[in-house]
């Protein structure tokens, strides 16, 4: 939850769930038993990658990702946490909920601060060696790695034509990954944004990007925001 004047009068939690509204939290290793278990499934998570912009805890201003983590999914496409019930105002799954949802407090961040980028999670923690979509996780990975999205302005200032025509092939064999896993794996979109986080296309149009669908792919266009 971001601050603002009336947050610092407040000496306790008054459910508001503007914390919970601003998107799912990270999971850290403390965490892990929630998905060993089986408390947590693949379709609760997303992979956020390194290279994209995200928010950090009680903030609201998107820093570049140094290193992947995964987090609660939002609710459609709404960042609110999965797990968040409006009409009661009230989580879900509070009795095995996440070691940050136990932190935060909006009245005493720093608890929730010390562990802020620590410790964190990634896919690679949570897949089995013999899961059958391991190779393909890792070529992707290889491959079609997230861009530095925090970075793309200046090298298109640099070289427009140039990088637009790096990034479009980048974007075409990112969804061809993914087509591939769910045709061969019957892989399901939740599921998907566990195994390959979102796609490429997806994460660089609140920066400016657009694209059309053409017979050979998609084509990328730019225009600064």
């Amino acid at each position: 939850m971001t601050g603002d004047k009336d947050d610092q009068s407040k000496t306790s939690c008054n459910r508001c769930g503007s914390c919970c509204k601003q998107g799912g939290p990270a999971l850290h290793t403390r965490d892990l038993d929630l998905v060993l278990s089986g408390k947590l499934h693949f379709e609760d998570l997303i992979t956020v990658r390194r290279g994209e912009l995200a928010l950090q805890p009680l903030t609201d201003l998107p820093q570049p990702v140094i290193k992947e983590f995964i987090k609660l999914k939002g609710q459609g496409n709404d960042w609110c946490c999965r797990f968040y019930d409006h009409q009661a105002s009230a989580c879900t799954i509070y009795a095995q909920r996440p070691v940050a949802c136990g932190l935060l407090d909006c009245t005493r961040p720093d608890e929730l601060l010390a562990i802020a980028g620590r410790d964190l999670l990634s896919r690679f923690d949570l897949l089995a060696a013999d899961d059958s979509l391991l190779p393909l996780v890792k070529l992707h990975e290889e491959h079609c790695p997230c861009p530095q999205l925090s970075k793309l302005a200046d090298r298109l200032v640099a070289d427009k034509e140039d990088t637009l025509e790096q990034l479009t092939r980048r974007v075409n064999l990112d969804l061809a990954v993914r087509s591939k896993a769910a045709r061969e794996f019957v892989l399901s979109v939740d599921r998907e944004l566990f195994y390959f986080g979102r796609p490429l296309f997806q994460l660089m149009q609140p920066l400016g990007f657009t694209v059309t669908e053409t017979m050979q792919g998609l084509v990328l266009h730019y225009s600064p925001t």
